[in-house]
């Protein structure tokens, strides 16, 4: 099947040795233009329409993500990423990237840019894994200075974000793509007052693996309150038409998350962590059995820890 670990594509990219690319031969680019960066990949913004159900009880408040400009924060983003195909499963081992955060501009609105700069980077293990942590960490290592670049509305309204490497790495690239996948995003908040109980639905478009299109629909609720602090639980519902990707017909597009994000005022990063699981079937008529139907299911996790 040509699809064949679409599945755990990323995983096995970053945790596998790759030769040193060849040199490049041809014209090479003026001096005087410079590139934004050696190793980019940008990540579209994801629309979501938000509906709120209940504005719950007690005092109402606009709750909306704060950061001040100019502020700094230490963070700890860590990724999970597990693929499986029928019964064989891939996983790899925790990625965790220690990270300076840093919120630029503010505008009226309470639209704010901010980077992530990556300081230092570690693997932990994961049983089940299929390369342990010491295998992973060299690639990893090559990552220190990549930057997380992008705006984020006062509702949580993301705009592009870009993921940069300013200088060349073998496998930065699978790296990358690794982050991109499995990179937390936080959650879209009402635009209306709410108070402890509040519930809303948020509804976007995603891409797993950066080829199968999916709608996710996420019900959030507060369930804590303490003076600037608002902690937001969510659970979400994954489906999708069926498509083609290459040859492959895939079909019976599910999957579920859960998520938990709790905000404090003025910091660039809340505490939040995320869980989702996408599960669907592909048949492939160029496959040694054209018949046979093949189940897929992609697990990422993720946390972002302020320090």
């Amino acid at each position: 099947m040509r699809l064949l670990w679409i599945a755990v594509a990323a995983v096995a990219a970053c945790s596998s040795p790759k030769p040193p690319a060849a040199p490049q031969a041809g014209p090479q680019p003026p001096a005087h233009k410079a590139a934004a960066h050696l190793v980019e990949l940008k990540i579209p913004p994801a629309q979501a329409t938000v509906t709120l159900m209940s504005d719950g009880t007690g005092q109402k408040q606009l709750l909306r993500y704060t950061a001040r400009p100019g502020a700094k924060q230490t963070v700890e983003v860590a990724m999970d990423f597990t693929g499986r195909q029928d019964t064989e499963e891939a996983v790899a081992p925790t990625i965790v990237l220690f990270c300076d955060a840093r919120t630029g501009a503010v505008d009226k609105d309470g639209a704010a840019d901010y980077t992530l700069t990556v300081t230092a980077t570690d693997a932990r293990a994961v049983a089940g894994a299929m390369r342990s942590p010491d295998e992973l960490r060299p690639a990893l290592g090559a990552l220190a200075g990549l930057t997380i670049a992008g705006k984020r509305g006062a509702n949580g309204a993301a705009g592009e974000v870009t993921i940069g490497l300013d200088h060349p790495a073998d496998r930065a690239g699978d790296a990358l793509g690794l982050i991109r996948e499995a990179f937390p995003s936080l959650p879209v908040l009402p635009t209306q007052p709410v108070g402890v109980g509040a519930r809303w639905q948020a509804t976007s478009a995603a891409r797993v693996a950066d080829k199968l299109d999916v709608t996710q629909v996420t019900d959030y609720e507060v369930v804590a309150h303490d003076g600037p602090s608002w902690t937001i639980k969510g659970t979400t519902r994954v489906s999708g038409k069926d498509q083609k990707i290459d040859n492959a017909t895939i079909s019976a597009i599910t999957g579920a998350g859960t998520s938990e994000t709790t905000i404090a005022d003025g910091a660039p990063y809340p505490s939040h962590k995320v869980s989702l699981e996408t599960q669907f079937t592909a048949s492939d008529p160029e496959a040694a059995e054209p018949g046979k139907s093949v189940q897929f299911t992609i697990k990422v996790g993720g946390s972002v820890t302020p320090r």
